[in-house]
């Protein structure tokens, strides 16, 4: 059923018969908890919500919600929220307010939960902001930096059609060997069969038909880029740290190589973790900090630059500083020489270019639902569908020869792999494996699984993949 403004009060706001019960008015949210269990209020500070004037019929219009919810149980269940998550409010008007959009977001995860779908919601860290008000922590939707045709940007693609086309240089390769896919990963693919399952999740594939750095032990650590809208800077360093740790592999003897594996237990420990706040601070042609920018102008920044520092060396602060390179030392390794731009629009050259390195991807990351992703496959009704015409303000233009606008892209992240559930419950069984960088908590780990079509689609308006994955791909080269 949809819930609307009469069903609202006894909802979310009924009086429970216990000892702690809510109050509810009849013409607002007016909530407080009353009574500790000895009956008293202390003041009405212990476990205390003030009142105030939101309307939570205004904040919960249009979802679907189970009308047997119980309200106490939400009550406790925001509490331990509130612990797991270190939650702590400066007043008991933020409380009360924080604790009503904590409902809308509860009902909006149990009524997604309760449909067949390919993936499922949970609560984060994120549970206690409206949509707005995530979208402008993150830089997404209208909150997104405009995107711009970089003048003289010139696109390197690579088609990657198959892997033998792959292997042979193909339509398109660069004459350089460490780009054809199977003269750089067949060692490792060779060689790693005996590293451990991934960490979180363990992906069920029946199919030998995949790929997954993570799983390899090759990517860098998850992190948090918190209330800096640099997630451009996160996929390329992650992109950045696992080709340097793909390089040392292949630099080294099979036998070293063996020995490596069999001692492994979830990581190799080949990746040096790069600074983030490095490439905010310095990479100031395009790049706009914490305001974004793109992996693949990034890519090309980095190539005149000498390297980069390490993130103990150079750490996270979550703003925008000065440059100060200067003052650490570059790490081995981490000079990129070229980037390869996959070519747009195809699953199956993004498929085959994971065979090589992990590739950093821009997408669509603006409904509500992906705030909440816990685990599954996840895939949107219409999520990266363009949505504007040719010549409309907002049409953004980036490839020469491109017959649409673009995807509303928003967000940067870093593709580490593909597979086959044959275990989902549904339809949706192709996927690929995806690096965020929202932390630990959100997600299967920090990863996520975007559904992966099986044929392209054909529609221009509509085959930019999953939530537009397939619009602006490319990995770097290390020097």
């Amino acid at each position: 059923m949809i819930l609307r403004k009469s069903a609202l009060l006894p909802i979310l706001l009924a009086t429970v018969n216990t000892a702690n019960a809510y109050l509810a008015q009849a013409n607002n949210a007016h909530v407080e908890f009353v009574a500790s269990s000895n009956g008293s209020n202390a003041g009405g500070t212990t476990e205390g919500y003030a009142s105030t004037t939101t309307t939570s019929a205004d904040m919960v219009e249009g979802l679907e919600i189970d009308t047997q919810s119980n309200t106490e149980g939400a009550r406790i269940l925001f509490r331990e929220w509130m612990r797991t998550f270190g939650k702590e409010y400066t007043s008991l008007e933020e409380k009360s307010e924080r604790m009503l959009v904590w409902l809308k977001n509860h009902a909006l995860i149990e009524t997604h939960n309760a449909k067949q779908s390919s993936f499922a919601l949970g609560h984060n860290d994120f549970s206690d902001m409206t949509h707005t008000e995530f979208r402008q922590r993150m830089g997404l939707g209208e909150f997104a930096p405009e995107l711009i045709h970089r003048q003289g940007k010139q696109f390197r693609f690579k088609e990657f059609i198959d892997s033998k086309v792959a292997e042979e240089g193909g339509a398109g390769a660069i004459g350089n060997s460490r780009l054809r896919g199977p003269a750089q990963s067949s060692t490792v693919e060779r060689n790693l069969q005996a590293q451990a399952a991934p960490i979180q999740p363990t992906l069920a594939t029946s199919t030998i038909d995949a790929a997954d750095w993570h799983a390899k032990g090759l990517m860098g650590p998850i992190r948090n880029q918190g209330i800096c809208g640099a997630c451009w800077a996160f996929s390329a360093i992650g992109s950045i740290e696992s080709a340097m740790a793909i390089d040392k592999y292949n630099g080294m003897t099979p036998v070293e190589q063996a020995q490596l594996v069999s001692t492994g237990s979830g990581g190799l420990g080949l990746v040096e973790p790069l600074s983030e706040q490095n490439l905010i601070d310095c990479d100031r042609l395009h790049e706009k900090g914490c305001n974004g920018g793109l992996m693949t102008t990034t890519f090309d920044e980095e190539e005149v630059h000498h390297g980069i520092c390490s993130e103990i060396d150079y750490p996270y602060l979550q703003t925008l500083g000065t440059c100060s390179s200067d003052l650490c030392t570059p790490v081995p390794g981490s000079i990129v020489k070229n980037h390869v731009d996959i070519t747009p629009r195809k699953n199956n050259a993004l498929k085959e270019a994971l065979k090589v390195k992990p590739v950093t991807a821009a997408m669509v990351a603006t409904d509500p639902t992906f705030q909440f992703y816990k685990n599954g496959i996840y895939q949107v009704e219409g999520c990266g569908k363009v949505t504007k015409t040719m010549g409309q303000p907002g049409c953004n233009m980036l490839y020469g020869g491109q017959d649409t606008c673009l995807p509303d892209i928003n967000h940067g992240v870093l593709v580490v792999g593909y597979g086959k559930d044959e275990s989902a419950t549904t339809d949706v069984k192709t996927f690929f494996k995806v690096k965020n960088s929202w932390g630990e908590v959100w997600g299967e780990g920090g990863y996520f699984r975007l559904a992966r079509g099986e044929v392209d689609k054909t529609d221009p308006m509509e085959n930019w993949g999953e939530c537009a994955i397939l619009t602006l791909m490319s990995y770097p080269v290390m020097e």
